[in-house]
């Protein structure tokens, strides 16, 4: 549920990211905390960032998927991501919009924890929460998700420890 409202706030443009609190004289500084490069808005932050786009970079290639990638000139992560959706055959869109959706989940958390507590995290690492909560997301249900899994060398279900 956390993630469908984080999606609805950013396709109904209520994120409130550094631009946004900018234009309303809540802050001096509008640029990007995860690239310093351009201005914080939800579009710049989710797909043209620098540091984003090499999460999505290596997020699609593990499956395969490296020339789905945003480019730096994107002018709308929305569209982006609905030309690219029309692009994946069906029996995989389900499986790429919940790729979708949860790396957007977790660049806004970085984004989130580079702001306000002062810490980030590599590619690397965020790319190992990603994968943690994959397989989390496939335990929950989400079988479609097994693939993604398998992409990041991750084990959906429970796995046997031998003592």
């Amino acid at each position: 549920p956390k993630c469908k409202f984080f999606i609805w706030l950013l396709l109904h443009d209520r994120c409130w990211t550094a631009h946004r609190r900018k234009r309303r004289n809540l802050q001096d500084d509008d640029s990007c905390i995860l690239c310093n490069q351009s201005p914080e808005t939800i579009d710049h932050l989710l797909a043209g960032c620098t540091f984003t786009r090499e999460v999505w970079y290596r997020t699609f290639l593990k499956l395969r998927w490296q020339h789905r990638t945003p480019t730096a000139n994107m002018t709308s992560f929305a569209d982006w991501w609905t030309s690219e959706r029309k692009r994946v055959p069906k029996s995989e869109r389900k499986c790429f919009d919940s790729m979708i959706i949860l790396t957007r989940w977790h660049l806004w958390k970085e984004r989130n924890r580079r702001t306000f507590d002062q810490k980030e995290l590599p590619v690397a690492d965020l790319l190992l929460l990603i994968s943690d909560e994959i397989v989390l997301w496939c335990n929950a249900g989400l079988h479609h998700f097994a693939p993604v899994a398998a992409g990041f060398g991750r084990i959906s279900g429970r796995e046997i420890v031998l003592v």
